[in-house]
């Protein structure tokens, strides 16, 4: 891997692991003002008092805060299949622009950027042949996590939309669709530190990153 890369990666790491921390942490604080709902003390359909403002307040915080990380880590997905493929690495699936595409596209996005994961995390740690080879449990964990939140989510809004009397039973549901989210970034952060460390440390495949 080129220093230039090298550089990139790194910055785009750095980048990623803040902003994946404060999407954590903006989450934890979406849990309470969820369990809040449920509990009754707070109505975001009513007066704004102190607490409802709060809330409104780690809600819109978290969105923000979400968006930003998922562009960050578009882009950290982008430069590290990059160093592969610049890299010469044979026998690749996934193009960089594709490895972020998948994301985007419906009933595709629910297997294929595991795919593309899978093959980052074998290239990247120094395994030749079949990059289709089964995904470590670290990556099984974090796609199960992620897909399973954004389930339990939706159905959470579906439910507040439908049937308002079904409110707090929602931000019940939602505060567990959002502990499934938490769940997926603090194993997404371990895979972006792992393999952006493998390249960094030269253990892609036929010594590429040497």
């Amino acid at each position: 891997m080129t220093e230039d890369n090298a550089a990139k990666l790194a910055a785009r790491t750095r980048m990623v692991v803040i902003a994946l921390w404060s999407v954590i942490a903006l989450e934890l604080a979406t849990i309470l003002g969820q369990l809040a709902e449920a509990a009754g003390m707070v109505d975001l359909d009513e007066g704004m008092d102190g607490l409802t403002m709060i809330v409104a307040f780690s809600y819109m915080a978290y969105a923000v805060a979400m968006l930003i990380c998922v562009l960050l880590v578009c882009l950290w997905l982008h430069r590290a299949h990059a160093n592969l493929h610049e890299a010469g690495v044979g026998g690749l699936e996934y193009t960089p622009g594709w490895a972020v595409g998948w994301y985007f596209i419906p009933f595709a996005n629910l297997v294929k950027p595991h795919g593309a994961m899978r093959e980052l995390w074998h290239a990247s740690h120094g395994e030749t042949g079949d990059f289709r080879a089964p995904a470590p449990s670290l990556i099984n964990y974090w796609w199960a996590a992620w897909i399973a939140g954004n389930i339990v989510s939706n159905v959470s809004a579906q439910m507040a939309v439908r049937d308002p009397s079904l409110v707090a039973a929602a931000s019940l549901i939602g505060a567990v669709g959002s502990a499934l989210s938490v769940a997926a970034a603090l194993l997404l952060l371990q895979l972006v530190q792992r393999i952006s460390a493998a390249q960094r440390d030269g253990r892609a495949a036929a010594n590429v990153f040497a």
